[in-house]
């Protein structure tokens, strides 16, 4: 069998991250990938069966990483309205912190068959203390809908939608700006 070398591994996902936000999702293929990542024809497939395994992977890995100290940001708030905005504002700044990987979470929720069941799953079960923070919220009745997927639209949308016109123009939104248009949102939800 052979030695998993880890250098080699992490250039791989990186290069998959930089491909994914030139080229987007499509543009992938373990050619390619293997080529800019300076690495053998074969070397991705020491690490991943297949680039379903390679995404599922990655995809698994950023959503860890954007989950982590969630329940941490939803405590710093007092009122439902606090609590709220701070579990969007966690994501925003983990999205400008991490911006390859947070373009992957996009690709991959414009494409949420390019990775597996498994995955998908497990990842959205990372998201937790969020979800059942809004959950209670409607069940409370203090969301305007209690159709928890028009609230997420409303609650994150906006900011990605800033995000990523700013990065198709090559330049950032300030974190006060993302302040600001996720307290508009925020209101936006609340009864």
């Amino acid at each position: 069998m052979r030695k998993i070398d880890e250098q080699k591994k992490q250039a791989i996902e990186h290069t998959v991250l930089v491909i994914i936000k030139e080229e987007g999702i499509q543009g992938l293929s373990f050619g390619k990938i293997a080529k800019r990542a300076r690495v053998s024809s074969g070397a991705p497939y020491v690490y991943f069966k297949d680039k379903t395994d390679m995404l599922s992977s990655l995809y698994l890995k950023a959503k860890n990483l954007f989950d982590q100290g969630i329940q941490y940001d939803i405590d710093q708030g007092k009122t439902l309205q606090e609590k709220i905005f701070f579990s969007v504002n966690h994501f925003a700044r983990m999205a400008v912190d991490y911006p390859l990987e947070a373009n992957l979470l996009n690709a991959l929720r414009d494409n949420p068959k390019m990775i597996s069941e498994e995955a998908r799953i497990e990842g959205s079960s990372l998201a937790f203390p969020l979800v059942s923070m809004y959950e209670e919220a409607v069940k409370d009745n203090r969301f305007v809908s209690d159709n928890l997927e028009l609230i997420y639209a409303q609650l994150f949308g906006p900011f990605i939608m800033l995000l990523v016109d700013r990065q198709a123009v090559g330049k950032f939104a300030t974190i006060e700006e993302l302040n600001e248009i996720i307290k508009m949102s925020v209101k936006g939800v609340l009864r």
